[in-house]
């Protein structure tokens, strides 16, 4: 069940993110979190279309309620990039473009961790 539930994770943090942006009071966490839920969920399209073209489509995703629970920002997508690294190999399954693709998804959450915690 690893590549549904990365797509939903993924959805469910664009999600958080799109209403932690909305919520803010800092212009930089505004942008970070802006770039973040545009970026996340384009990769995860990406990611989902091209495992649907090697293995078939999904027929089940799991819900928010079993994937995300919203914290603040910071926690949130460590949380993302802790499953990321954690599921990775069972996402792509031995094939280096869905691996180079979960490889972004991480790199979304990199870049933004680093704006989060040091651009003010």
């Amino acid at each position: 069940m690893s590549a549904p539930e990365l797509v939903s994770r993924c959805f469910a943090a664009r999600t958080a993110a799109h209403l932690f942006h909305l919520e803010t009071g800092s212009y930089a966490e505004h942008m970070a979190l802006g770039d973040f839920y545009d970026e996340i969920a384009s990769g995860a399209d990406k990611f989902v279309e091209c495992f649907q073209g090697v293995f078939g489509k999904i027929k089940r995703y799991p819900d928010d309620e079993e994937t995300e629970t919203r914290t603040a920002p910071i926690p949130m997508i460590a949380a993302l990039r802790t499953w990321l690294v954690d599921h990775r190999d069972e996402c792509s399954k031995d094939e280096s473009e869905l691996a180079n693709l979960v490889d972004e998804l991480l790199a979304t959450c990199d870049r933004t961790l680093y704006k989060l915690k040091y651009l003010k």
